[in-house]
């Protein structure tokens, strides 16, 4: 299972990488990271798509490889197990659970990036 977004698409794609899979611990925090996410998208003029993706799954080849060492060397630097983990696009935004604010920032940045992309070509 890969998941990808098209970059001209005008939906954003966000992942929320989940450790409950693992450590059964973590569902409170996956819950909490996905209901941010959703207030964040909650009253924005975009289209969003969701998915959660088991952490194993993720390890296994459903995000891009450099992800998964984006987030191995967080833990290796840590100590501390950066999941729940968001990308939006493809781009790590967040490790834990994120703010409302940092998550309609990321999703501003990304709408005003597309914005600039299309009137380039």
């Amino acid at each position: 299972m890969r998941l990808n977004f098209r970059k001209n698409s005008s939906e954003a794609g966000i992942i929320i990488i989940s450790g409950s899979c693992c450590i059964p611990g973590m569902a409170t925090f996956d819950e909490q990271a996905r209901r941010v996410v959703e207030q964040a998208i909650s009253g924005m003029d975009m289209k969003v798509q969701i998915k959660v993706v088991p952490a194993s799954s993720a390890y296994f080849g459903a995000v891009p490889k450099e992800i998964m060492a984006k987030i191995m060397t967080e833990f290796n630097q840590s100590g501390k197990m950066p999941l729940p983990a968001i990308l939006i696009n493809g781009k790590i935004v967040s490790y834990g659970v994120p703010q409302v604010e940092d998550i309609r920032k990321a999703l501003q940045n990304m709408d005003t990036m597309k914005i600039k992309e299309a009137s380039n070509e």
